[in-house]
């Protein structure tokens, strides 16, 4: 994908998740609008390294999937009890976390 329409994409999503995020939060303006930047670079990370991300399904261990599955829906309990924009932003950073991840392996191998 060209890196105009991959970063235009990108920008469309983290939108696409701090607008209704916004909508539904009475508050905690700042952790909505650092949603956009968040969610748009875990985009554009997923859009580069798609076919390593796909093919990651397949090399993890089952195990490893658990774990991470656990502490994330503990912490994402956790997270949307204090508010929806904090729980959405500790998803992104799950996600960017994975992201970063799968592009790190996709330049090395």
């Amino acid at each position: 994908m060209r890196p105009a329409l991959r970063y235009a994409v990108s920008i469309g999503v983290g939108l696409a998740v701090s607008i209704p995020v916004g909508e539904l939060a009475s508050g905690d303006w700042l952790i909505t609008i650092s949603l956009i930047p968040l969610y748009a670079t875990t985009t554009s990370m997923g859009i580069a390294h798609r076919e390593r991300w796909m093919q990651s399904n397949d090399d993890s261990p089952s195990r490893l999937g658990a774990a991470v599955g656990g502490v994330g829906a503990l912490t994402g309990g956790a997270l949307i009890r204090t508010s929806i924009p904090a729980a959405t932003a500790g998803f992104g950073l799950l996600l960017l976390g994975m992201a970063a991840a799968i592009a790190m392996v996709d330049k090395r191998g």
